[in-house]
């Protein structure tokens, strides 16, 4: 029927037939034994390390200086390339010894040396199209520049070279 119930008789009949409760010893608590951890490391030294002179702190530093001539005119691609070292070994270089590398374009617009006398040679041509009654537009096409290139000529040389309205 109900467990309860049904114990609660077991229980009656068992101390009814001269059963007797028996407490038993519970369990004892024992702590772990102590932790035997390793001595410890001796600590690491702070600071920069102490200076060395030798045979190979001398052939070193001669490098360095070697490099650090080079990073005068050279970026650091092109003295790897030259010295065929790494760039990560010649930056480290810099570091430790104070110098740097001139910097790279990396893809930067250079000024041409010759781009002085193209565009007067430009600005002739772009005058001659405007005498001729050519639009902007068609200066441009006719010379294979971009509009860019035209503007920056006409502002360059103070052509008067207006742009056409559109037609109402």
């Amino acid at each position: 029927m109900n467990q309860s119930i049904d114990l609660e008789a077991a229980k009656a009949a068992f101390f009814a037939s001269g059963g007797q409760l028996i407490v038993l010893e519970g369990f004892t608590y024992r702590p772990l034994p102590q932790r035997k951890h390793p001595e410890p490391a001796p600590k690491k030294r702070r600071g920069p390390p102490p200076v060395q002179h030798g045979a190979r702190q001398e052939k070193a530093q001669a490098r360095a200086d070697m490099v650090a001539k080079m990073a005068e005119t050279m970026t650091c691609r092109e003295a790897a390339q030259e010295l065929k070292v790494s760039q990560s070994s010649l930056w480290d270089m810099a570091k430790r010894h104070g110098f740097a590398f001139v910097s790279g374009t990396r893809g930067r617009h250079i000024e041409k040396p010759d781009v002085e006398a193209r565009d007067a040679k430009l600005a002739d041509r772009i005058r001659a199209l405007r005498d001729a009654g050519l639009s902007r537009n068609s200066a441009t096409l006719k010379l294979e520049i971009g509009h860019t290139t035209m503007s920056r000529v006409i502002k360059k040389f103070g052509i008067d070279f207006p742009i056409r309205k559109r037609r109402a």
